[in-house]
């Protein structure tokens, strides 16, 4: 058993990472640049703000995997006020992404720099074409601005120091020796390309969303609040709300189709069959508007949020009667198909009791469809319930989860989506080692 599970484990890690691949794929490819939604088209210096954004959230760096180099201006200042500015109104500065950070020692060999970090481009050598440097930023700095003769003025406490025409430029190489050999320079500005190391390869969008979502340490676009906090706190309104109904669904389920299943035949089994096939025709919606508007002419507030603690009762009440008649179904067939069994017309020949080989030879041999059927819905029991908790205004994880794909709310779409990739593999394995517990028969190998 133990190198069955350790094989499932081990498959488990590569279904979960490509569950992530695919996710990654899906929100950083697909549906573009996200700094446009979130920072206003009204903004004043709408571009830098785009940039910053991009930057704090780790998205201005290479997709997969980092093989890349930055074009990095160096103020060697001595009160570290060197400013870059666009001349004759061409964007450069932006296209460039040319914004000042301030280096760790990590990451220049010890030494603490303050530096202007272009955007990263692959391979980025001195006979790089400014024109690839300017390929992301295509959008913020046209041909026609190119031809119009950009200019980099370079700056200290409000003192222009000298200017650096782009258009005639060709190369990296050029532009950075047009910086250092600037007569005005001075030693005070240097430009270089910043060094590429293997551990730098994973400093990429795709290594970052991975991080995140395995440490929970990622933030919230929208909230600017940590994922595990938010997770952590909505979390108990969710398990309040699905474990009891899935708790209280099972439970009635199993009495109600054993109970028809005992009458089989009968008329009781017909109206049995016949709400059952009713109340899965029935939309789920709808029982949350008939739930609602009961309690709106009975009791206002509990009809909606959670005033009151009792509140919770009614999202359950619905959800336990609106999965009752798929479950039931599903049930009554399998025990059913159970009772047809040889070994239950020998007991029945030999005079066991109906009650008897029903409760404790058909439900045991049962419990393998039955603990599939309920160890896939565990991670629901997480996730919450979307519908519910966003029409009955409880602030769980599925009312989160709306509200983030409305938001567009990258993070918390993309760590929920990691959790329950992991709960539904573990439910998996739970399930199989279940089997093997309820019958006898299947070796786990």
């Amino acid at each position: 058993m133990g190198k069955f599970i350790l094989r499932r484990l081990v498959w488990a890690v590569f279904t979960i990472i490509g569950v992530m691949i695919l996710t990654f794929l899906l929100f950083n490819c697909v549906t573009g640049d996200p700094s446009a939604q979130y920072i206003s088209a009204r903004a004043q210096n709408r571009n830098e703000l785009r940039a910053n954004f991009l930057r704090l959230n780790k998205l201005d760096l290479p997709l997969l995997v980092n093989w890349h180099n930055r074009l990095q201006i160096v103020d060697e200042t001595k009160n570290k006020k060197l400013k870059i500015k666009d001349g004759k109104g061409a964007n450069v500065v932006n296209a460039l992404y040319l914004y000042k950070e301030d280096l760790s020692p990590e990451e220049d060999g010890g030494k603490k720099i303050t530096v202007f970090q272009s955007r990263w481009v692959f391979a980025l050598d001195e006979d790089t074409p400014i024109k690839s440097m300017l390929e992301k930023g295509k959008l913020l700095m046209s041909d026609s601005d190119l031809q119009a003769g950009p200019i980099l003025k370079f700056t200290h406490a409000d003192k222009t120091l000298f200017d650096v025409e782009v258009c005639e430029t060709m190369t990296c190489g050029e532009l950075m020796r047009k910086i250092n050999e600037h007569p005005r320079n001075k030693g005070r500005v240097k430009a270089k390309i910043s060094s590429w190391s293997a551990g730098q390869s994973w400093n990429s969008q795709f290594g970052w969303h991975m991080w995140k979502c395995l440490t929970f340490q990622g933030k919230s676009w929208r909230h600017k609040t940590s994922l595990w906090k938010i997770i952590s706190g909505k979390a108990k309104y969710s398990l309040s709300l699905t474990i009891p109904g899935l708790a209280l669904g099972w439970l009635g389920a199993m009495i109600v189709s054993c109970f028809v299943a005992y009458y089989r035949g009968t008329w009781i089994d017909h109206v049995g069959v016949f709400l059952c096939v009713l109340g899965m025709c029935i939309p789920f919606l709808a029982y949350m508007i008939l739930g609602q508007w009961i309690m709106f002419e009975r009791c206002p507030k509990a009809a909606w949020g959670l005033a009151n603690t009792s509140n919770i009762y009614v999202p359950i009440i619905i959800s336990l009667i609106a999965g009752l008649g798929g479950s039931v179904r599903f049930y009554r067939t399998v025990i059913l198909n159970e009772v047809r069994q040889d070994y239950v017309r020998t007991a029945r020949a030999k005079g066991v009791a109906l009650p008897n080989i029903l409760f404790q030879h058909v439900l045991k041999n049962c419990m393998l469809p039955i603990l599939t059927n309920l160890v896939l819905a565990i991670p629901f029991l997480i996730m919450g319930s979307l519908l519910l908790e966003k029409f009955f205004g409880i602030p769980g994880l599925g009312d989160l989860m709306v509200s983030s794909i409305t938001d567009r709310d990258v993070p918390i779409i993309t760590t929920m989506t990691f959790l329950t990739a992991i709960i539904y593999v573990l439910g998996l394995l739970l399930t199989d080692i279940l089997y093997a517990v309820f019958d006898p028969r299947i070796r786990l190998r």
